[in-house]
């Protein structure tokens, strides 16, 4: 792995690359299912909290209103979700994970837990740079991390 596109990147920056060297191991693992990664957080977030209100659902996933919107509409056309005008209050509509849905999440949280080490390597390899830097560092004995700001 090494740290190539860490090294020179200020701290954001090296999270960042990091986070995007994650994201495309996780593609690699929804995308045969027929899924992006916004689609997948989205179907984690439902199996994790049960039906959820679109603004539930971005604040859970990040996923900014009208790409949510699209990312929904998929899931309703393919019957991995539904929606539901609630009960309590019709104002609000409700998104649900379908049947179907929930096997396409468990199939896929099998793959993913299968390179979750390689997930967590590269945010590993992020903090190792940075505590070399002394950017970051061991504040207490609990463990927690101290972040330097220049």
């Amino acid at each position: 792995m090494g740290d190539a596109g860490i090294d020179g990147s200020s701290s954001a920056g090296a999270f960042i690359v990091a986070a995007r060297r994650a994201t495309s191991l996780v593609e690699r693992v929804v995308k045969p299912e027929g899924l992006t990664v916004d689609q997948w957080l989205t179907l984690e977030a439902l199996a994790d909290a049960g039906p959820l209100t679109m603004s539930d659902l971005a604040s859970r996933t990040m996923v900014t209103g009208p790409t949510l919107t699209r990312v929904i509409d998929r899931l309703v056309a393919t019957a991995l979700a539904y929606r539901e005008v609630d009960a309590y209050d019709r104002r609000r509509v409700l998104v649900h994970l379908s049947t179907r849905g929930r096997s396409a999440y468990q199939r896929v949280s099998a793959g993913l837990t299968d390179i979750e080490d390689d997930v967590l390597a590269q945010l590993a390899e992020v903090t190792t740079t940075l505590v070399r830097r002394g950017r970051i560092d061991h504040g207490s004995s609990s463990g927690d991390l101290t972040v330097h700001t220049h």
